[in-house]
């Protein structure tokens, strides 16, 4: 295998898709000392279903993480995103992983970048984007003016689809 644990851990580092909302809405909090040390974080600990959650785009998110080197919830180091699962496996290179991550996000910025185009819809993070293209997708009249922004969506979709959607076993579910 061509990549360290210490290229796995710089690219986590560098990639932040699953602390900035891009992959999910919320972290798992699984216990009360997880939920210590998110609190000492400043962490928003909220229950859903019975479920302690953190709200995503975590506040020690900043570009990269800042609380990487200090105890941090369960969730933040047990998880890695599928193309780093399928290298740590073997069922991939790093070289392919780092591709894969590097693709997801770089689709992602470019929907942002072009969404910018749009006064109204300037200085949107990439989730309020998102979440705002995917409640208007009926409105005929919105997708007609969005339309480039919906095909990025798609095309990001699609990437996220064949790289970066957790098996059954690995879905949040709230």
């Amino acid at each position: 295998m061509a990549g360290s644990e210490k290229e796995v851990s710089d690219l986590c580092m560098s990639c932040g898709l699953c602390c900035d909302g891009t992959l999910f809405p919320y972290g798992f909090i699984r216990d009360e000392a997880d939920k210590k040390v998110a609190d000492d974080l400043g962490l928003p600990v909220t229950e859903i279903k019975e479920k302690l959650l953190f709200k995503l785009p975590c506040t020690c998110f900043s570009g990269s993480c800042t609380a990487y080197d200090k105890p941090r919830p369960y969730t933040c180091s047990a998880f890695f995103c599928p193309p780093i699962k399928k290298y740590r496996s073997g069922e991939q290179a790093f070289e392919e992983a780092e591709q894969q991550v590097r693709l997801f996000r770089e689709h992602r910025d470019k929907l942002v970048k072009a969404a910018s185009q749009f006064p109204e819809l300037a200085g949107l993070s990439f989730i309020e984007l998102r979440d705002l293209l995917e409640e208007s997708a009926e409105d005929e009249t919105y997708v007609s003016k969005y339309r480039q922004l919906y095909l990025m969506l798609f095309i990001f979709r699609d990437i996220y689809s064949r790289y970066f959607k957790p098996a059954d076993r690995d879905k949040l579910v709230v």
